[in-house]
């Protein structure tokens, strides 16, 4: 676009006395393109080019959809403007760019990484950016357009993405709701006035805030809440490592005669053995599995989540086959409808990390392992998958709280409802 504007400017010829209204026309269209050009403002489909409206923190833009675009650029202004430029990184080699008109070459060695970008309310997604001398405050180049499942209609200038649900909405970001011109008044004051008789004429609006349909009530993308809870990160300490005293451990009594069940390890994408990597580090520097060399070894699988994280996931069937079943019940839900009768404050918590602040029994623990392509490991801590691990987390859970039990708790698995009639 920004070529065939160039083109434009110095194809038009000067002002002629034949085709003068015809000139004056172009003229004008040229002067009401350089205008959108630089303001970036345009109007439903008067529009010459493609932008949808993003939010980054509580800054909101527009991006520019530009397929002839190879790479994500951001505005040194604009990067500013929105309080990103501690977080610029100079780059080991310089990216070379040729610009729209085929001649003029540019070297960019600055760029911004993992930028959250809103491009709706519930859409949110991190976009790491090359730093551009632009008039444009974002472009989104073929990089973004084939990184996602994006449908474009540039005929109806509409772009859709995916939400955390992963469902298609509208790329748009809603624009800040305009002050009207009224005040809202109590009701005692209304009632006071009318005994006063102090109002000649009068109107009266209902006022009712409702939520949209498919938003959720606590919407914990948003970047106010995050920022709260960050704020408060010092408080809790994330959970490492097990306890070694604790009166519960999770024990695997098999069946006679059973032998370790073998198999192979499955094929993974690179993706999956990215996660799978940084996954292993994590367990690793956590405590919660160890290098083993046990003749057991459970293959691993990766399942894609809700929001399209990756979960690990361990195939512990054949060795929950073997396993003798343990016979400790879970709660019933009838009886805690009773306990909760007359209740009227309640507060739910949910644990982190729950199964892995379990110990597993050593003498237990090669039973637990597992095979992977960068080596093999067994848990120190409970993992997910084992048939009885409900049932000794239960019982972990109910040990724990048992003087609050029926009085003031109420706890199913990793569920605590803390509950008074107060």
């Amino acid at each position: 676009m920004a070529h065939l504007r160039e083109y434009l400017h110095a194809a038009v010829p000067a002002p002629s006395t034949d085709d003068e209204v015809a000139v004056i026309d172009l003229r004008n269209y040229l002067a009401k393109i350089d205008h959108k050009y630089a303001t970036q403002q345009y109007v439903d489909n008067d529009t010459p080019l493609l932008y949808i409206r993003i939010q980054i923190g509580k800054a909101t833009s527009s991006a520019l959809i530009d397929c002839g675009a190879t790479r994500k650029y951001i505005c040194q202004d604009f990067m500013a403007r929105v309080g990103l430029g501690s977080r610029v990184r100079r780059k080991s080699q310089p990216t070379h760019i040729t610009l729209v008109d085929g001649h003029t070459q540019k070297s960019i060695d600055g760029c911004v990484d993992l930028v959250p970008v809103y491009f709706s309310p519930l859409a949110c997604e991190a976009v790491s950016f090359d730093i551009l001398d632009t008039k444009f405050d974002m472009i989104l180049g073929r990089s973004w357009l084939q990184s996602e499942d994006l449908p474009v209609n540039f005929h109806r200038r509409t772009v859709h993405v995916r939400d955390r649900r992963g469902e298609l909405v509208p790329c748009t970001v809603p624009l800040p709701h305009p002050s009207i011109g009224c005040h809202v008044v109590s009701a005692t004051s209304i009632h006071q006035s009318m005994w006063r008789n102090d109002i000649e004429k009068m109107g009266i609006c209902f006022l009712h805030a409702l939520l949209p349909g498919d938003q959720p009530k606590t919407d914990t993308s948003d970047p106010r809440i995050i920022k709260r809870l960050e704020s408060y990160e010092d408080v809790f300490q994330a959970p490492a490592g097990v306890i070694p005293d604790r009166p519960i451990r999770h024990g695997i009594t098999l069946a006679n005669d059973v032998v370790p069940p073998r198999g192979c390890i499955y094929r993974m994408s690179e993706e999956e053995l990215q996660v799978l990597r940084a996954q292993l580090h994590d367990l690793l520097a956590k405590g919660w599995i160890r290098p083993s060399c046990s003749p057991y070894g459970a293959p691993v699988l990766f399942v894609r989540k809700k929001y399209k994280d990756l979960r690990l996931c361990i195939n512990y069937r054949k060795l929950n086959a073997q396993t003798i079943k343990n016979v400790g019940p879970l709660p019933r839900i009838d009886d805690f409808l009773e306990r909760l009768g007359g209740a009227k404050y309640f507060s739910k918590l949910d644990l982190k990390s729950n199964y892995h602040q379990i110990e597993i029994q050593p003498r237990d623990r090669y039973k637990t392992a597992f095979k992977t392509r960068y080596g093999h490991f067994e848990w120190i801590a409970m993992p997910f998958g084992l048939t009885n691990a409900p049932a000794t987390f239960q019982a972990a859970m109910t040990t724990e709280f048992r003087d609050l039990l029926n009085h003031s708790v109420l706890i199913y698995l990793d569920d605590i409802l803390v509950y008074t009639t107060l």
